[in-house]
């Protein structure tokens, strides 16, 4: 895993002393909830979404007038609570972990005049910064604090890699502006006990992304200027 990791950051540094090459900062905001599955539980709909945010850089490599491969290197917050009740017992959980995330986009765009439409699919890898939980029964605190990272699962909480796919749709001005609504769907459980846990995390981000070769960034805003 972790070499598929540093291999996709010299992709991305790559592609830097390559013509058509576009970068610039980005962010916005989550909304995650955690998926629990067990054989002796039944967890579906008490996960409630939490919010979070992303923030980094993303990069444009123009392949085609209508296609490139878009890569973000982005810290990204995700999480999760529920509360329930049963046999008596009153449960309350709630976790926050924070990623280095690396997805990797196929990008079509069509052309509408001043901007594009934008839609794009591929997978990220991301790598687990910082974690915590709370975790109350009959509003006794259980545990609290750091969560234990690992894949032993006689004693870790949490898994130090994580993947999925990453689903995005929206718009992008030829002058630079950036807005797309996605969808994270975590594909790795990242609980290394008997309970799967899986991230499911959609949003809003925003860039501004500007052109390394002036010709292209002459171009970009000559045409988003014309009448």
């Amino acid at each position: 895993m972790k070499r598929l990791f540093l291999l996709a950051l010299i992709i991305i540094a790559t592609q830097a002393v390559m013509a058509q090459f576009r970068i610039g900062p980005t962010g916005g905001l989550n909304f995650n909830r955690q998926v629990f599955k067990s054989n002796s539980y039944k967890y579906d709909g008490l996960f409630k979404n939490q919010v979070g945010f992303h923030m980094g850089a993303i990069s444009d490599l123009v392949i085609t007038p209508r296609w490139s491969l878009q890569s973000e290197l982005i810290y990204t917050r995700r999480g999760g609570s529920y509360k329930t009740e049963r046999l008596n017992v009153a449960e309350e959980f709630k976790s926050t972990v924070g990623y280095l995330s690396l997805p990797l986009c196929m990008t079509y765009k069509q052309d509408f005049k001043s901007a594009y439409l934008i839609m794009g699919v591929g997978p990220y890898l991301e790598k687990l910064l910082h974690s915590t939980q709370t975790y109350n029964i009959n509003g006794l605190n259980i545990e609290s604090g750091s969560m234990r990272v690992g894949t032993d699962y006689t004693q870790d909480e949490i898994k130090p890699w994580s993947a999925g796919v990453k689903l995005k749709a929206g718009f992008e001005l030829k002058s630079g502006f950036y807005g797309v609504f996605y969808y994270d769907i975590g594909t790795s459980d990242i609980n290394p006990r008997m309970t799967a846990t899986r991230n499911k995390t959609y949003g809003v981000q925003f860039a501004y992304i500007f052109s390394l070769t002036e010709e292209d960034r002459y171009n970009r805003f000559n045409n988003y200027y014309e009448f």
